[in-house]
């Protein structure tokens, strides 16, 4: 087993574990930046460019695999990602304090999303293709 699959937040599919395992990363460094009074502009960017790729990632599985309950899944994406980009455009106006709340508020979110949505999707995934075919063919 992999460092990512026994991580806290890890799902049992390998590239999301470990795509799990680096929003972490990205949120503690962000954080980091802010508890040493660095300039986060840039650990901002970072993590929304992990977001990105994160859940652009989760959104081909989910397409690929013809997740059915997708809509959910990709508003909860999709809403992550304004705060995000609002975010670093207050920063960017000198407003430092949403910056400071984003790393609790987004793994507040994520511990959330991670063991609820993200294990959905895991076990679809996980599924044999037969089953995942049934479920589709009776929504």
């Amino acid at each position: 087993m992999t460092e990512a699959a026994n991580h806290r937040f890890a799902v049992g599919i390998p590239t999301i574990d470990a795509l799990h395992e680096e929003c972490e990363a990205a949120l503690a460094d962000l954080a980091a930046a802010i508890a040493r009074g660095d300039d986060a502009g840039p650990t901002l960017a970072a993590l929304h460019d992990h977001l990105e790729r994160h859940f652009h990632h989760e959104e081909a599985l989910m397409t690929d695999s013809a997740f059915p309950p997708s809509g959910c899944h990709l508003r909860e994406h999709a809403s992550v990602l304004e705060v995000v980009a609002e975010v670093r455009k207050r920063y960017a106006l000198g407003e430092r304090d949403p910056a400071e709340r984003l790393p609790e508020a987004v793994l507040e979110w994520f511990e959330l999303h991670a063991t609820s949505m993200d294990a959905a999707l895991a076990a679809w995934l996980n599924a044999p293709r037969e089953v995942r075919i049934a479920a589709n063919s009776t929504v």
